[in-house]
């Protein structure tokens, strides 16, 4: 039986809360497995403004709850695995693309960018799609990191070498980013397994 304490615990509080982190880029865990509980999830991120969704797991989708149930949302698949390791850089350039298209054609949409957790896949294409955008790594990492304690972006290293391809970058300035990052890290350090220890905890009630 889960009790009160466990709800109270960093995970369990932001895990499926929807954090705006720039004026377009809304972070989040995912849609509850129960039908009532997702549906006014959905209610809550169409009275935030959310316009799109961009999920980030490979292991579920959920097109058709939010074309019957999303108050006009739209939604986009793009699942990837979290195994730890890297993400490849075609995810992160298509994930871009799809947000490239998306603020163009509305400059006032919000991007709810989910995973399950919303702890490393979701904040790390995020962190990808602020750099694209012109936000330095340190930056980028702090916005995300306030506006969600518990996003550890864990593959914030394959974002910004993706990005350093992109831009062509100097090997000097590829290492000054990847210092950047492993310097953020080390400052704001993240309990990570305690973390998803707090999601699990909660994660089917």
């Amino acid at each position: 039986m889960t009790t009160s304490t466990e709800f109270q615990t960093q995970g369990a509080i932001w895990w499926r809360k929807p954090c705006h982190i720039t004026e377009d880029i809304v972070l989040c865990g995912d849609l509850h497995a129960n039908f009532n509980k997702a549906k006014e999830q959905l209610e809550e991120w169409n009275a935030q403004g959310v316009t799109h969704i961009l999920d980030c797991r490979e292991e579920w989708n959920d097109e058709q709850i939010v074309k019957e149930h999303g108050h006009g949302i739209e939604y986009i698949w793009h699942g990837t695995h979290d195994a730890g390791g890297s993400q490849d850089a075609r995810w992160y350039e298509e994930g871009w693309a799809h947000y490239e298209r998306i603020t163009e054609a509305n400059p006032d949409a919000k991007v709810m960018v989910h995973c399950h957790m919303g702890i490393n896949r979701a904040p790390s294409m995020a962190f990808y799609l602020m750099l694209r955008e012109g936000h330095t790594p340190h930056d980028a990492l702090t916005l995300i990191r306030t506006g969600r304690p518990i996003a550890a972006c864990y593959y914030a290293e394959s974002a910004w070498e993706t990005f350093a391809k992109i831009e062509d970058l100097s090997l000097a300035e590829k290492n000054e980013g990847l210092n950047e990052i492993k310097e953020y890290f080390l400052e704001n350090k993240l309990n990570l397994a305690e973390v998803i220890h707090q999601v699990r905890a909660v994660e089917y009630k």
